[in-house]
């Protein structure tokens, strides 16, 4: 016979297998990944695309800054094996940044500006080919330059936007891993469609930490995403719009570590070994030693899709009176810096992450690599 008790532990228990049932029905959120294509941006549109919380809707993709726009090739072959049968858009946008093509025109779509020299040919062909690695992928029947949505930025966003609307019937959220290029071309031509975005997750910025641009050593407070288009970065906080920053800040509480990799070596599924043999390759061609490799590098804009995901945040601080340096200076671009002028934007930044002992137990190392290792 039943007593009270066990009557009341059975419907808790109860109660709690509908809540679990139904949090696990919830709708995947709707995202769209703005992308520059280096390693760790590649591992950001993979973890995304395994995480069944996340419905990526499509990818724009930027010229200006770590690799060249050949290299969307790698995104279509990764989108087209685990969205088999959906043709997720590509879309190509800008090869330059603002802050030189608006004051030369003729420069708009023509690689080799100011800011993109700060980052080698070589770091770009490595990029391009994944050190080589890409060749191990399950390769999509649609090359790349037919797979492009098009060559206009501005019309084919908005055309992206609208369809996620209509199809899921939420705005999207705009998971941004390079500079803000895109995002600002595009809301140019549409600024009504900041009502149209749900908000946007950019990895990006440096609030404390020092010499981020390992190939501007002059400059010793920026970081690349906001270096390599400032004009951009400033003109994003001038838009009504809703945005999350994920700084180095953020993202450097979290190192690269023996465990971690300990842990990727072990992973079946195929992404789990590519993953594995494209950190090591990374590790092995970048770095002079193991120590170098785990105190420089980090697994950035994974970190904001788990942003996006709400894993691993400790604290998310309001920051309205901040704005950028952009001069056409090296030693000071792409800074932060106090304003005593209100930023437009709901501007938010995730300040410290959940950091466990050891560090490869922390949730995002634990997400990441469960995400990855689903077949």
């Amino acid at each position: 016979m039943f007593s009270i008790l066990d009557f009341l532990i059975i419907y808790s228990i109860f109660i709690n297998s509908v809540i679990a049932s139904h949090e696990h029905q919830k709708p995947p959120l709707p995202v769209i990944i703005d992308t520059d294509g280096y390693i760790d941006d590649f591992l950001a549109i993979l973890y995304a695309l395994k995480s069944r919380e996340l419905d990526v809707r499509g990818v724009t993709y930027l010229g200006d800054g770590w690799s060249h726009a050949a290299s969307a090739q790698n995104i279509v072959d990764i989108i087209d094996d685990i969205y088999p049968g959906k043709n997720l858009p590509v879309i190509l946008g800008a090869n330059y940044d603002l802050f030189e093509s608006d004051r030369n025109p003729k420069t708009l779509g023509s690689p080799g500006c100011f800011y993109q020299k700060s980052v080698s040919e070589i770091a770009r062909n490595d990029a391009d080919l994944l050190y080589g690695l890409n060749r191990q992928l399950r390769l999509s029947k649609r090359i790349w330059y037919d797979a492009l949505t098009g060559f206009n930025i501005t019309q084919n966003f908005a055309d992206l936007i609208d369809s996620t609307i209509k199809q899921t019937g939420k705005k999207p959220t705009i998971i941004a891993t390079g500079p803000a290029t895109n995002i600002v071309t595009f809301l140019r031509a549409f600024p009504t469609y900041t009502k149209r975005i749900e908000k946007i997750v950019w990895m990006g910025g440096s609030l404390n930490v020092y010499r981020d641009l390992f190939t501007v050593p002059s400059n010793t407070l920026a970081e690349y995403n906001l270096y390599l288009d400032c004009v951009a970065a400033q003109e994003l906080l001038a838009y009504d719009l809703n945005i999350l920053l994920v700084p180095i800040d953020f993202t450097n509480e979290t190192p690269l570590n023996p465990g971690f990799f300990d842990k990727l070596s072990k992973l079946t599924s195929f992404y789990g070994k590519f993953t594995y043999r494209l950190l090591s390759t990374t590790r092995a061609v970048s770095f002079a030693n193991d120590s170098a490799f785990y105190n420089n590098y980090f697994l950035w804009d994974p970190k904001a899709v788990a942003v996006v995901k709400n894993i691993g945040i400790s604290k998310i601080v309001s920051n309205r009176k901040l704005a950028v340096t952009c001069e056409g200076k090296e030693s000071i671009d792409g800074q932060f810096m106090k304003s005593q002028i209100l930023t437009k934007a709901n501007f938010k930044i995730a300040i410290d992450a959940i950091v466990s002992d050891p560090v490869d137990d922390s949730p995002f190392f634990n997400d990441f690599l469960d995400a990855i290792n689903k077949d």
